[in-house]
Parts: structure tokens; C-alpha cells; sequence
């Protein structure tokens, strides 16, 4: 089975990694385009909520033609509603904010941080991921990634640094974490493709209603290329959510979460591309320190 085979495992999660990158400045370039205000909460959130709740049945329609099993029993509804409240609604709440704060190439390696919660929780819940002391020191390293993007030239180390921004892209690292625990339960009570469509559509869901509830503050300038640009996230995380649940079904939690170092190489690529965001050598050491962490965690 492909998600199942070692040899294109390192393959599909460099995919993920590549299309999680890719969707940060995508965000922006949204933002952008519909005219939406980085103060205009309502709208942030209901961008959020279209996109997965799009992808969520996505996933399913792809689950229904593969003739997966897509009933669910009373005893998973429990499961699936915690599932879509973590790993989607709460998750991508935290994420939409905190873009609007701070640059996309910064928010993409502070949201690295949930390779190293997960390393935490998979050595605490599973017993195919024990905790050691080398993960405790790649954690460490993660860490000192995470100071070293918020040094600004003639600023202070903590310059910049705000709850808004930094803590609600590290909230969003802290769901995405426990929603990759989460996923390996999940995964031995019911097919985990199916469980990912649910819990995305719900979770979209539950972000529009939030979106809805809190109000829009004006229209959206809605055109060709703004709907261009929110198909392109919705298959996004149609894709990759699909893929990457599989393999953490599938694997070892550690030996996929590893390939995440690579989207903060990715996302400094991307934004400098195309949001025009400036190139500072600190996401480069950053992105470094990221890389040798996850590699100390997981070297044999």
C-alpha cells in the first residue's frame, strides 16, 4: 500500500511539507486580493472555515470513490468531534490570526514548533516513539531556533514578539501537535481518510458559523484570481491533510514529523517569491537550528 511503504514515505511527506510552505503566503496573497483587513476578524475566520470545510469534502468525495468505509458508530462521534475541534477549527482559528501579525516566512518556522510538541507527546502517549535524552536536546535546538528569528538588527532579542502574532502561531503548533496524537487513535477505530474529511468539514464548519458570528466589516472584493487563490489552499489541505494523516497512521510519528523541518527552508523560499518579503540571513541560521534538532531527535 503506498502510505504504508517506506520507500515513498519521505517522498509524500516532502509533498506536504512543499504544500504547507506554500500555503502561508498563499494566505496572504488572499487577504490581499479579497480585500479582507488584517483587523477584520469575522472575515479571517470565515476565509479559514470555506477553505476546510471545501477540503473536508473533498476528502470525502475521494474516500467515496475508493469505497472506504464512511459510516460512522456512536462510539467515534466523541473521537471525530474532538478531532475536528484541535486539528482543524482551533488549529487554523489560531493560524489565520497570528499570519495577519507578523511575515509569512517568519509565522512558517514558528509553526516548525509542532514537530517537536508532537516529538514530546508521541514519547509521553505511544509507545513506538519513547522519549531519550537526544529528543530532549533536539527540542532544545528547536528552541533556540525560535530565539534566533525573533534577533532584529539593533533591536532587542524578544523585538517584535506578540501574543497576537508569535503566541497565536505557537497555539496553532501546539493544536497541530495534538491533533497528529490524535490521528493515531483515531486511526485504529475507524479509516483515517474518512476521519480526515470529517474532521476538516466539521471543523470548517464551526469556523464559518464563528466567522458568521463574529461579522464581516465589509464585503469581499471577490475575483477571478482571489477565487483562484482560495481553490488552490482548499486542495492544499485537501491533499496534504489527506496524505499526512495516512502516514502518521502509518509510521512512526517521529520518522514523518521529520520532513516538517523542511517548511520553514520552503516558506522562506516562497514568501521572498512572492510576497516580496525581505531575506534575512537569521531564518536561514533559524531554519538551521530547526533542521538539527529534528535530525539529533530522530539519528540512529
Amino acid at each position: 500500500m503506498l502510505f504504508k511503504n517506506e520507500k515513498t514515505r519521505p517522498l509524500l511527506a516532502i509533498f506536504c511539507a512543499l504544500g504547507w510552505s506554500l500555503a502561508y503566503p498563499f494566505i496572504k496573497l488572499g487577504y490581499a486580493e479579497l480585500q479582507i483587513d488584517s483587523a477584520d476578524l469575522g472575515s479571517k475566520i470565515l476565509f479559514a472555515g470555506i477553505r476546510f470545510f471545501a477540503a473536508g469534502l473533498l476528502v470525502l468525495a475521494f474516500s467515496a470513490v475508493q469505497k472506504r468505509k464512511l459510516t460512522v458508530t456512536r462510539k467515534e462521534v466523541p473521537w471525530l468531534t474532538l478531532f475536528a475541534l484541535v486539528n482543524t477549527a482551533l488549529h487554523y482559528l489560531f493560524s489565520y490570526i497570528g499570519l495577519s501579525y507578523i511575515p509569512s516566512s517568519r509565522s512558517t518556522i514558528l509553526d516548525s514548533m509542532n514537530v517537536f510538541f508532537l516529538i514530546i507527546l508521541s514519547g509521553l502517549f505511544l509507545e513506538d516513539d519513547t522519549f531519550s535524552i537526544k529528543k530532549i536536546a533536539g527540542c532544545l535546538l528547536g528552541f533556540c531556533g525560535i530565539l534566533t528569528i525573533s534577533i532584529t538588527p539593533g533591536g532587542g532579542l524578544f523585538s517584535g514578539i506578540s501574543f497576537l502574532g508569535d503566541g497565536m502561531i505557537l497555539l496553532n503548533a501546539c493544536c497541530a501537535a495534538g491533533g497528529g496524537i490524535l490521528t493515531r487513535f483515531i486511526s485504529k477505530k475507524m479509516d483515517m481518510m474518512a476521519a480526515t474529511g470529517y474532521g476538516m468539514s466539521a471543523g470548517g464548519l464551526l469556523l464559518v458559523l464563528v466567522g458568521l458570528s463574529v461579522g464581516v466589516r465589509q464585503p469581499w472584493n471577490l475575483s477571478l484570481w482571489g477565487v483562484t487563490i482560495l481553490f488552490v489552499l482548499i486542495l492544499i489541505s485537501a491533499v496534504c491533510f489527506g496524505i499526512y494523516n495516512m502516514l502518521l497512521a502509518n509510521h512512526p510519528i517521529s520518522k514523518v514529523a521529520i520532513y516538517n523541518s523542511l517548511i520553514p527552508v520552503f516558506g522562506v523560499m516562497f514568501s521572498s517569491i512572492l510576497l516580496k518579503e525581505a531575506f534575512a540571513w537569521r531564518y536561514i541560521l533559524a531554519a538551521g537550528l530547526t533542521a538539527a534538532g529534528i535530525y539529533v531527535v530522530n539519528r540512529k
